[in-house]
């Protein structure tokens, strides 16, 4: 009886431990599956799927090449979140510009700006400032019938800027109003109507007034650029009063070609001059100024230079220096 009483403990012990085991595997199971479910959800979830963002460029092709300058950019559109560098967008309550007249009406106004100064600085005739004027215009005509024909290709065209297409078509529309930006910089420059037509209109006295004015225009920039990068280096180097002034010396004595009728003159762009003043002091005579440093300031000054230096395409780009002459 004893062994038989024994036999039934053993098997009611060993039945409900089979039947904690079991509990215990379902749970586990019921634990892991909670658990693959969290997993599968973060990774195929809603937010790991990007919305359409869809923007007009037509829509948006005047405002980028006339209210932009640099590399900045601006797509008006929903949301007003920053899209990529200096893209930024702007809500869809911003009103419209006229997608013909802008061009002109912006070209009038700088042509009309650029034979205010002229006057100004060489008393022009009335028959010269009858020629001249004809020349701006027959410039202006040519420039809104190229700006019309590259905005052509946009009218309509509405991108999904979360899509490699939409980004393709982006970069592509960046780079055609960077060429028609490049235009309206060189707009009235020396290979223009205008520019020719002045030089044969003129007199010597008069010719002798418009490049002291230009001139005068151009030092000013400059300075102004040197003072406010100076600024900067004062802070990062802990320069004296004596190592400033060498660093300024340095950049004074090699000012770069400006340009003095740069539609964008008038919109700062603090980071493009100061890479400017990088460059031309990289190239500039610096025995002196490296004389006056310390060895820790001439290394920090160094890796100034060089990215002004490496950063000497781009800001070409930008239409701020007058264009090289074959």
């Amino acid at each position: 009886m004893r062994a038989l009483h024994r036999r039934d403990h053993r098997v009611h012990a060993t039945g409900v431990a089979a039947r904690v085991a079991c509990a215990c595997l379902a749970v586990c199971a019921a634990v892991r599956g909670d658990d693959d479910r969290v997993v599968e959800e973060a990774g195929a979830g809603p937010a790991a799927v990007q919305e359409p963002h869809f923007i007009e460029l037509g829509a948006n092709f005047d405002a980028n090449l006339f209210e932009q300058s640099g590399n900045g950019w601006v797509l008006r559109g929903d949301g007003g979140r920053r899209v990529r560098g200096n893209a930024v967008l702007v809500p869809n309550g911003a009103a419209q510009q006229p997608s013909e007249s802008a061009a002109l009406r912006q070209a009038r106004t700088l042509g009309e700006k650029r034979l205010a100064r002229l006057d100004e600085a060489c008393r022009l005739s009335e028959q010269q400032r009858q020629s001249l004027r004809l020349a701006i215009e027959s410039d202006i005509r040519r420039f809104v019938d190229e700006v019309d024909t590259v905005r052509s290709r946009y009218e309509g065209l509405r991108i999904n800027m979360n899509d490699q297409a939409g980004q393709k078509q982006w970069h592509q529309f960046q780079q055609d109003v960077q060429r028609c930006r490049n235009q309206l910089r060189g707009l009235f420059d020396e290979q223009s109507l205008f520019g020719r037509v002045l030089a044969g209109t003129l007199d010597e006295q008069q010719l002798a007034g418009v490049l002291k004015e230009s001139r005068a225009r151009r030092s000013f920039r400059w300075q102004a650029m040197v003072a406010a990068t100076l600024v900067k280096m004062d802070d990062a180097l802990g320069l004296s009063q004596r190592q400033h002034e060498s660093i300024e010396r340095a950049l004074l004595q090699r000012e770069p070609a400006l340009r003095t009728d740069d539609p964008a003159a008038e919109r700062d762009d603090a980071h493009l001059q100061m890479n400017l003043v990088f460059m031309v002091l990289s190239e500039a005579d610096t025995g002196s100024v490296k004389k006056e440093l310390s060895d820790r300031q001439w290394r920090a000054l160094s890796l100034f230079m060089n990215q002004g230096k490496a950063m000497r395409s781009w800001i070409e780009q930008q239409g701020v220096l007058e264009s090289r002459r074959p």
